[in-house]
């Protein structure tokens, strides 16, 4: 099953936009991302609806001595990957969702579901207010 459809089926019925989902499953990799890489780590993350995949890039700051691993990697390191590297340049890693461990894995899932049940709380409570507002 895809990555996307699957995410799709887990808040299905619960009235969500497409930009809402989106932000949603952005939300969850990002978690996710911190669980493998670190706290700091950066990403971008594409998702296309017609393919119904999603594409994960981590970004590292090449730089001469680490201070933050999840946001930066050492120039020696870099240079495996391409010679030509210098420091201030940054290294894109793509990331296969089926990379993630399980714990990394529960972790989107759980982050995806506290943000449908806030929208829900959300939603819940601008229709008491509206009920309020207009007695």
């Amino acid at each position: 099953m895809q990555v996307l459809a699957a995410f799709r089926e887990m808040t299905n019925n619960k009235n969500l936009s497409e930009a809402e989902l989106h932000d949603l499953i952005r939300d969850g990799i990002m978690a996710a991302l911190a669980k493998r890489f670190g706290p700091n780590v950066e990403a971008e993350i594409t998702i296309d609806e017609q393919a119904g995949g999603i594409q994960i890039v981590v970004l590292k700051e090449v730089v001469e001595e680490v201070e933050d691993p999840s946001r930066e990697i050492s120039l020696e390191e870099a240079r495996w990957d391409d010679p030509d590297f210098e420091p201030g340049d940054v290294l894109e890693i793509p990331v296969q969702f089926t990379e993630f461990g399980r714990n990394a894995v529960m972790a989107a899932k759980q982050r995806i579901i506290q943000g449908v049940r806030e929208g829900e709380r959300q939603k819940i409570r601008d229709e008491f207010e509206d009920r309020r507002a207009s007695c």
